[in-house]
């Protein structure tokens, strides 16, 4: 892990999105999902936007709220708020 982790985890001419859900029951603590805190580096959770959704790790991929996140990230000229279904 140390070797990995030498570089540092991320690029400084990429941005990264890391969507995650609170909820989360196979990376445990949901928040080791996270990579370190960076200006081009944005964590967020589907409860963040959505508080009342119990979306974990097998549903995120089909989550209404995790894929306007995706969408919004990718292209973000036309982001629009996430929507939330409980």
């Amino acid at each position: 892990m140390t070797a990995l982790n030498e570089g540092g985890e991320t690029a400084p001419d990429v941005s990264y999105t890391v969507i995650a859900s609170r909820y989360d029951e196979v990376v445990t603590p949901y928040t080791s999902s996270f990579l370190r805190p960076a200006p081009n580096v944005a964590a967020q959770t589907v409860q963040d936007h959505c508080p009342l959704s119990l979306t974990e790790h097998t549903d995120i991929g089909y989550d209404p709220t995790a894929t306007r996140l995706v969408l919004n990230a990718l292209d973000p000229a036309h982001a629009q708020r996430p929507g939330c279904l409980p």
